[in-house]
């Protein structure tokens, strides 16, 4: 399967899930990353692994969703690995203080190699999910490490008067005579 700008792959196999990110890891994947983390859960799946040698950069709500996604995954004894991470990506992972829930892995035996057969997991979503899945994933930030409240207090604050009014226009719009 040949991928080109940012995207994300996924797959599933045995008690393993799969996702291999390509270009830049964004808020746009993160309702989807969300979803299937919940779903490779549900599935019994004891590690998410998460090739990285493609990915060039992550913002904040990414990695939000990762801490999210290993906190749930340590509750069932299970884990998230990051593979093949740079520098870089490392750095950011280590500056939100999230490196104590992800396993920084450089590929050794005792990890899996993505399947064969993955699919292209869907980016973005509705404006409302988009944004409850922000506003999660930085309170998983903030919950990783009190630090970044500072970080993210003003962000959080942004992303919850723009909840407010979204649901408020979606109201609106469903009932159109009141």
């Amino acid at each position: 399967m040949e991928i080109s700008g940012d995207s994300v792959e996924v797959a599933i196999q045995y008690l393993d899930a799969f996702v291999r990110v390509h270009g830049r890891a964004t808020f746009k994947i993160g309702p989807a990353l969300k979803q299937f983390g919940m779903t490779a859960i549900e599935k019994g799946c004891r590690r998410v692994i998460v090739e990285m040698q493609g990915c060039v950069g992550m913002d904040s709500t990414f990695m939000g969703v990762l801490a999210g996604l290993a906190t749930q995954m340590k509750k069932c004894d299970g884990e998230v690995i990051l593979r093949n991470i740079s520098d870089k990506n490392a750095f950011l992972i280590k500056m939100l203080g999230i490196n104590h829930l992800v396993k920084i892995d450089s590929n050794d035996a005792a990890t899996s190699s993505m399947p064969t057969k993955s699919m292209p997991l869907q980016v973005g979503g509705d404006k409302k999910q988009m944004t409850q899945t922000m506003i999660t994933a930085h309170e998983s930030l903030i919950e990783a490490a009190p630090d970044n409240m500072v970080k993210f207090k003003d962000v959080l604050v942004y992303l919850k008067e723009d909840l407010a009014r979204t649901v408020a226009q979606q109201n609106v719009a469903a009932n159109p005579g009141r």
